[in-house]
C-alpha cells in the first residue's frame, strides 16, 4: 500500500517534470466548462470556426452546440475534429474507427447502447459521443487534458500500462490537438 502510494507521488513528479502544468490553459474558459457566450457571439464564432477550417457552418454549428451541450471547449472539440478525421464525417480508420472524431463502435456504445454503425457518421451523433467519451477520460485522469486526449487516441489501458512504467507517450497528439485551443477563430 505505502510503495503504491510512492509510486503515485513519483509517476506525478515525473509527468509534471516531464510536461510542466497538467491542465491545458485554453484561450478563454475551460475545456471542461466554457465561459457563457451570448447567442450573437455564438454566431459570430461558429461563422469563424466555419471560415478558420473552411467547413459548411451547419457542422461549425453541430460542433460547436454539441462541444457547448457535453461541456468541452468548443476550440477543443474542433481540433479533435480536425486532428482525428480532417473534417469527414465518412472517414473511416485502419482499425474500424468512424466519422469526425472516429469512434469505435464499442465506445460510441458504451454512451448509447442502441447506436447503429452507419449513425457513427451522423455528425450530431459522432461528436456528442466522441466528447462524451474525451470528458470521461480526462475526468478520469482527475482533468488532465492531455492525458485524456492520449486516452482517447491510444486507449485507457495502454496509456496506464506506460504511465506505470514511468513512460509519459510523446506522440504529439495531444498538442496538436490542444494547439487549436491557442488560435482564435476570429
Amino acid at each position: 500500500m505505502k510503495g503504491d502510494r510512492l509510486g503515485s507521488i513519483v509517476l506525478a513528479l515525473l509527468v509534471t517534470a516531464s510536461w510542466g502544468p497538467q491542465r491545458a490553459k485554453p484561450v478563454s474558459g475551460s475545456p471542461e466548462r466554457p465561459a457563457a457566450v451570448t447567442a450573437a457571439d455564438s454566431t459570430e464564432l461558429i461563422a469563424a470556426y466555419a471560415r478558420r477550417y473552411r467547413i459548411s457552418p451547419a457542422l461549425a454549428r453541430t460542433i460547436y452546440v454539441q462541444a457547448r451541450e457535453v461541456g468541452v471547449e468548443p476550440g477543443l472539440a474542433f481540433g479533435l475534429a480536425a486532428t482525428e478525421s480532417r473534417f469527414n464525417a465518412r472517414a473511416v480508420g485502419r482499425s474500424g474507427e468512424r466519422g469526425l472524431l472516429q469512434l469505435k463502435l464499442a465506445t460510441a456504445r458504451a454512451y448509447d447502447r442502441r447506436v447503429r454503425p452507419e449513425e457513427l457518421f451522423h455528425p450530431e451523433t459522432n461528436v456528442r459521443l466522441g466528447l462524451l467519451h474525451l470528458k470521461r477520460e480526462a475526468e478520469h485522469f482527475d482533468h488532465d487534458w492531455r492525458l485524456g486526449l492520449l486516452a482517447y487516441n491510444m486507449g485507457r489501458g495502454r496509456l496506464q500500462q506506460a504511465l506505470a512504467r514511468g513512460f509519459v507517450p510523446r506522440t504529439g497528439y495531444a498538442t496538436r490537438v490542444l494547439a487549436h485551443l491557442r488560435e482564435q477563430p476570429l
